[in-house]
């Protein structure tokens, strides 16, 4: 007598922590797009800095009178006020996308690493793990599954961390100040936020690198959805036999 098996099960997935990734990549490149915008902008005050810093000059060679130099700086003052406002407005998108990157980047770690814990844990046990912060589920996921797991000291466990505070210093924002040093001089707390394109390409290569290791580790492939330009965030999946 041959048994009967019911045809397998197939099911639409979105597949989140790809669409969180590659949201991130967009918003790494449209900042890497605005610098030219920044760079024209900063052009130009520098120009017409340049103009007031002639005019000063020639007024104190030739001792012109006051209400002279008034009146040919007053338009030059007008026209960097105009100026300095289009470096702030081309630095908005800028910022912008670059603060998207890492909090991007660690949406996708924390959907990844949560889609991979609710595949490989059951019961009570994967309860517990979803209520853990994210570093957690990060660092106890392969040791619960009697793996190696990422070693705190070590790559690429480093870059999450740095990642990780990054995304906690722009959500958790507290207001930050510094003397004003000119608009074509971008403050220096910026880089204590994370909030250059260096320190963004890092938050999309510190997402490679973990779920590459997680993988690893699992002894399965990489994900898909690394290196794919134009993906496809649904995915079809065979429902799997109890």
């Amino acid at each position: 007598m041959i048994e009967w098996t019911p045809p397998p099960v197939w099911n639409t997935v979105l597949a989140v922590d790809a669409m969180y990734f590659h949201a991130a990549k967009q918003a790494f490149n449209r900042a890497r797009t605005a610098t030219k915008g920044i760079g024209k902008a900063e052009e130009r005050v520098a120009r017409v800095q340049a103009r007031i810093d002639r005019l000063d000059e020639l007024h104190e060679q030739h001792k012109t009178d006051d209400s002279t130099h008034y009146d040919k700086f007053e338009p030059l003052a007008i026209q960097m006020d105009s100026v300095e406002y289009e470096v702030g407005s081309a630095y908005g998108p800028f910022l912008q996308d670059l603060a998207t990157v890492h909090v991007l980047s660690t949406a996708a770690l924390e959907a990844h690493v949560n889609i991979r814990g609710q595949e490989l844990l059951a019961g009570r046990l994967w309860e517990v793990f979803e209520r853990l912060s994210l570093d957690a589920k990060w660092l106890l996921l392969p040791r619960l599954l009697g793996l190696t797991g990422f070693e705190v000291g070590a790559q690429p466990f480093q870059d999450f961390d740095r990642l990780t505070r990054v995304r906690n210093k722009l959500v958790h924002y507290r207001v930050q100040r510094e003397p004003w040093r000119g608009s074509a001089v971008p403050p220096e707390f910026l880089k204590e936020l994370g909030l250059s394109l260096d320190t963004a390409e890092r938050s999309l290569v510190t997402v490679r690198d973990m779920a590459k290791e997680l993988a690893r580790q699992l002894r399965e492939k990489e994900p898909w959805w690394l290196d794919a330009e134009n993906p496809s965030f649904f995915e079809i999946e065979r429902e799997r036999e109890l």
